[in-house]
């Protein structure tokens, strides 16, 4: 059987998120919309579940020095197509289908918590950010 694995699990553009930068990282791939779903008078779950599935991901980094973070974040902008949306163009390993995809994310806004400060250098927790297919 055929790996197709290529060594990293998120492509922003044309810009590889290093592994090193995970601590914790986790997808939901190709999640069912449904189009509508109710129940008839006998109790029987009655589903319209659209063809096309979405997929969320969501990743924390280790601590981070300044320029760590901005390296981080420069990384991310490098894909962004419409920054009022923070609509980017993400490749993404599938679990599901165990190969690569490439489709638009938006992220929503992320929370940056400084641990230390210090007169030349600033240190941050782990950043979580998530990301959500369009």
């Amino acid at each position: 059987m055929a790996n197709n694995y290529k060594g990293y699990l998120l492509k922003f553009g044309n810009k590889i998120m290093p592994n090193s930068y995970f601590i914790e990282y986790s997808s939901t791939p190709d999640q069912r919309l449904e189009n509508d779903a109710e129940r008839d008078n006998t109790g029987y779950l009655q589903r319209s579940t659209l063809p096309n599935g979405k997929t969320s991901i969501t990743f924390s980094t280790h601590i981070l020095q300044l320029d760590e973070k901005i390296t981080f974040q420069n990384i991310i902008n490098l894909s962004i197509q419409n920054e009022v949306q923070r609509k980017c163009l993400v490749t993404f390993w599938d679990d599901e289908i165990n190969n690569y995809k490439t489709s638009y994310f938006y992220i929503p806004d992320i929370e940056y918590q400084v641990i230390d400060a210090d007169k030349t250098d600033i240190k941050y927790n782990p950043i979580s950010v998530e990301l959500i297919e369009y």
